[in-house]
């Protein structure tokens, strides 16, 4: 409002006398009665809407805490002015604000008011309070960015704690000969109205300006760089600021966020946790600046590690963790952290309330979520490691819309950074939650809403099961295998909730489903784990014989794996079950073998065949198909006939190529080769190898798998070939082709090297 005879310029405040105009307007007589509020509860108001305790504003304003709380309780009523002015600017009023506490007050206001013009005093930004370790490539990216971006706004956005503040205020230390103008920084972690968001931008320039006109009309051609902090609560200032970056052409701003503005000037750097090698500079540089030097080389090392992990590179959980280390001791420490609701030593005082623990960090972050977003959060934390989109769908609430609604929601989480994707090599996308935030949002979980994630989650397994298990089985697909893999955490989490509600049939689906991937990923110590949960008396007959068939696949003891195979074929053929049979009947084969049983080996095979012949006249079953001239393979080496053996085995990569699968003999050679090697058979590892070696696909560029070249790798290294283990090793993390030549000739050197230490040559 401008009277009459008192007007104002853009950026100029009213002077004394319209400020007591407005006063007196509001308080007319002649106007409609107008409900008003004491100065206390209005005071009140003020405070609690910028989310500060008592102890905050007072430290703000330099009052006492007594004197606040008497305000607020109405003990105390004719303030003094100049407390007046002190408590609006550290509530960082605008005008209107002002004017309607200082109304509050009657007449004891006007002395508020008549005040001279307030000068005030640019906020500047100041160092670091600690080290920063692992970020020059993020402050090289964000100085480049400053110095080209067009439309000069950017925000670098991640997870609470991740070091966006400190990044920015390196970058604002750097930059500053940049901007003679000056550089500004503003707090805005307490403000909850877009539109505040100006008028304490302006008082961080030293100006007493609340709008874009006014602050842009102050900023004009001045080359200043502001650096705005915690916007994600008023996100929806970007407008504002795009609108403030026109009028002042001059002005740059650099903005932190949990979550981007989303206008279209912006430049958005997303600030990603620290890399382990950086994670425990800091512990150390914070264990350090404790009083308890770390010491090289010693048993803390590992537990320091490993406490870097669970923060999973966030710098305020790694600092939190090392508060507590410096206490208790890392590996004292490590023993009790995942126990403990929150650190047992607080984080620094000098740190905002919300920063002082992770949790209040977190929560910090989901205040300010949509309502989908903060029911999917804690059921997402019920997954440890990492999660595909279809398991999101599976465990979203079910009042979700829909596929879409989980996947916005999923987005949202994302955006709020609480959600991260994934490293984990696999076919799809996959997320998962930084590890402090899944530890605090599934405290957060109702119970009645936990079993309903965990029987989600097993019904999604159990048909990811059979469906990647068909997929293996019926096609020799290895994405299914990959996949198997990625999701095996959530695949035991859907077993273990078919477990405990008896639904032991379909459990016992579920691990026939996947034995044989787990098995030739190398899991057979938690394959077992995973049978040992089932016992057969509560299995039906063909849920027994699947269960047996998978235990049959983990076992590593000879004579055990043949009465568990035999017994399995025999229940198989009972209930006329030829996959099953066959599958039973290949693992039996395959400990006779073990057992020098090469006849009763043979016969078993013959055996699996006409299982497989019976099969593949209904359906398909390339594993088995294939298995069989893998174990005449087997024998035939065993026997000492190398050629037999890789005449059996080119067989069974033609059998395979002929049912145009995409399974690896290839792989299962390599595998084999390991077992070999864990026998203390060597020479034979070498000759799968280099069988191996002839049969792995030419499509990659002429270059052995990486485990088939890690495997030859160990074996080097076993036969005390450190050259060759080298050349192996690289072979197995190099991208680059290789000569197909070399590369055979490479095979038969192991193998001749293997001879000559075993005494063949």
């Amino acid at each position: 409002m401008v009277l009459p005879g008192n007007r104002t310029t853009p950026g100029q405040r009213p002077d004394t006398a319209a400020l007591v105009s407005i006063i007196q307007l509001m308080n007319d007589s002649s106007r409609p009665a107008r409900k008003t509020s004491s100065f206390a509860a209005m005071l009140r108001d003020l405070r609690e809407a910028r989310s500060l305790t008592q102890q905050e504003l007072a430290a703000a304003a330099g009052l006492s805490v007594d004197a606040v709380s008497a305000l607020e309780r109405g003990r105390r009523t004719q303030p003094q002015p100049r407390t007046v002015r002190s408590l609006a600017s550290a509530l960082q009023l605008r005008d209107a604000d002002r004017i309607a506490l200082l109304s509050a007050l009657g007449r004891a206001g006007d002395g508020a008011l008549e005040m001279p013009p307030r000068t005030l005093t640019p906020h500047r930004p100041s160092p670091p309070a600690v080290p920063v370790f692992g970020r020059d490539d993020e402050v090289a990216e964000i100085v480049a960015a400053l110095r080209t971006t067009r439309g000069r706004l950017v925000t670098l956005t991640g997870p609470g704690g991740v070091g966006k503040t400190t990044i920015a205020l390196v970058v604002a230390n750097m930059v500053a000969a940049d901007h003679p103008g000056g550089v500004y920084f503003a707090d805005l972690t307490n403000v909850t109205d877009p539109d505040d968001v100006v008028a304490v931008m302006a008082r961080a320039a030293g100006s007493h300006a609340d709008t874009v006109t006014g602050l842009g009309a102050h900023l004009a051609g001045a080359p200043v760089l502001l650096v705005l902090d915690n916007l994600e609560r008023v996100t929806a200032c970007g407008p504002q600021l795009v609108e403030l970056l026109a009028a002042s052409p001059d002005a740059v701003i650099l903005a932190t966020s949990r979550v981007p503005l989303r206008v279209r000037r912006e430049r958005e750097v997303r600030i990603a946790p620290l890399g382990p090698a950086a994670a425990v500079r800091l512990f150390d540089e914070r264990l350090a600046a404790a009083g308890v030097p770390p010491s090289p080389g010693s048993e803390d090392d590992g537990a320091v590690a490993q406490l870097c992990r669970r923060a999973d590179g966030l710098p305020l959980a790694i600092e939190l963790l090392a508060a507590g280390a410096a206490r208790l001791g890392p590996r004292a420490l490590l023993k009790w952290v995942d126990q403990l609701p929150d650190l047992p030593v607080a984080g620094p005082r000098d740190l905002p309330a919300r920063q002082r623990t992770m949790a209040a960090t977190v929560e910090w972050s989901c205040r300010i979520l949509g309502p989908a977003a903060r029911r999917l959060l804690p059921r997402l934390a019920m997954v440890p490691g990492s999660f595909s989109l279809n398991t999101v769908d599976a465990i979203a609430a079910p009042d979700a819309t829909g596929a879409a609604g989980a996947a916005g929601a999923l987005a949202e989480l994302i955006e709020h950074s609480l959600v991260t994707r994934s490293d984990d090599a696999g076919p799809a996308g996959r997320f998962r939650l930084l590890e402090p935030v899944r530890r605090y949002a599934l405290k957060t979980l109702e119970p009645a809403d936990r079993t309903q994630v965990r029987r989600s989650v097993a019904r999604w397994a159990l048909r990811a099961a059979r469906e990647q298990g068909a997929r293996i089985r019926g096609h020799g697909d290895m994405t299914a295998v990959e996949q198997i893999e990625v999701d095996r955490h959530v695949l035991r989490l859907g077993f273990d909730q078919l477990v405990d509600d008896y639904r032991h049939d379909d459990a016992a689906e579920l691990l026939w489903s996947v034995w044989l991937p787990l098995w030739m990923t190398g899991h057979t110590h938690e394959g077992l784990a995973w049978t040992d949960r089932l016992h057969e008396d509560a299995l039906s007959e063909r849920a027994r014989a699947r269960w047996l068939v998978a235990r049959a696949g983990f076992n590593r003891v000879a004579a055990d794996l043949f009465v568990t195979a035999e017994r399995a074929m025999r229940l198989a053929e009972r209930i006329d079950d030829a996959s099953l049979a066959a599958e039973a009947a290949i693992f039996a084969s395959a400990a006779a073998l073990r057992l020098e049983d090469f006849d009763g080996s043979e016969a078993l095979l013959a055996r699996a065949e006409a299982h497989v012949k019976t099969r593949l006249d209904v359906e398909r079953d390339v594993w088995a198909a294939v298995h069989v001239p893998i174990g005449r393979g087997d024998g035939a080496l065993l026997r000492g006939d190398r050629s037999a053996a890789a005449r059996h085995w080119r067989a069974a990569a033609a059998t395979a190529q002929e049912l145009g699968s995409g399974f690896s003999v290839a792989a299962v050679l390599a595998e084999c080769a390991q077992a070999a090697r864990g026998e203390g058979r060597l020479d034979d590892a070498a000759v799968m190898l280099a069988v191996a070696g002839e049969l792995v696909p030419r499509r990659d560029g002429h270059r052995p798998g990486a485990h088939l070249a890690g495997v030859a790798a160990a074996v080097a290294a076993d036969l005390g070939d450190v050259v060759s283990a080298q050349w192996w090793e690289g072979v197995a993390g190099s991208a680059a082709p290789l000569d197909t030549d070399e590369l055979g000739e490479r095979f038969r050197e192991l193998v001749r090297r293997a001879d000559t230490v075993s005494g063949r040559d």
